[in-house]
């Protein structure tokens, strides 16, 4: 990754007709699912990076929702939202499907995406200082513990549900090391294994972040406009 992201007063980049374009936020883990797709299927895109506390007035106009990721057709379309996005890539680019074609499969893994609302909810809460919700993460992280029969949860090799899951099992690493989360490994030995498996895959390496980086970044975020550009390189 290595845009600058752009706040208000950028100038939208002209659209390329033939080009994909992903608005991105380096940090933001429902972004990160698009891109592991995006990369994960070697689709051709370009990133444009948004600061997400002061966004650029242009965005808003190409998406009023104002969220990243969002995708932006070369004839003007733009669809919004990480799942919607992910999955239309899915569709869209057959080589390498992720999503199975067995419905009951296809079922199992929106249930497992759908649950990571069990990490995510007391994730956040931890990340901005409720120490109280580190045992919720556990609890959250044993459902996966107890789901995890395979060396993915989609099987013999990274599908979907594991791209879609992904971001927030990487930022365990961050809480870990700088906020004090109590991760064992004892207590989840299948996930732990899991998480070290996930680093070597292709599409995960070209979008991990170092907890140090994150660090960096989170420090930064209760200011007024937070350092996106921290740790990329230009």
């Amino acid at each position: 990754m290595s845009l600058k992201h752009l706040g208000p007063g950028s100038v939208m980049p002209p659209l390329q007709k033939g080009k994909l374009r992903l608005y991105s936020m380096v940090f933001c883990p429902y972004a990160q699912r698009a891109r592991l797709v995006l990369a994960a299927k070697n689709i051709p895109f370009e990133v444009v990076n948004i600061k997400l506390k002061v966004k650029p007035e242009w965005y808003l106009k190409v998406n009023p929702l104002g969220q990243v990721p969002c995708l932006h057709f070369d004839d003007g379309r733009t669809l919004p939202e990480s799942l919607l996005v992910s999955e239309y890539l899915d569709d869209t680019y057959p080589e390498n499907k992720l999503i199975p074609t067995d419905p009951y499969k296809k079922a199992i893994q929106r249930l497992l995406i759908d649950s990571v609302t069990k990490v995510t909810g007391p994730f956040y809460k931890f990340l901005f200082g409720d120490s109280a919700a580190g045992p919720d993460i556990l609890n959250g992280l044993d459902y996966y513990e107890q789901k995890l029969d395979n060396d993915y949860f989609g099987g013999d090799k990274p599908t979907f549900v594991d791209y879609m899951i992904w971001p927030w099992f990487e930022r365990l690493e961050y809480l870990k090391q700088y906020k004090g989360l109590d991760l064992n490994e004892n207590r989840h030995q299948k996930l732990f294994s899991y998480f070290e498996r996930m680093k070597k895959v292709p599409a995960v390496k070209a979008t991990i972040i170092p907890a140090a980086t994150f660090d960096k970044f989170f420090k930064s975020y209760a200011s007024e406009e937070p350092d996106y550009d921290c740790g990329i390189v230009q």
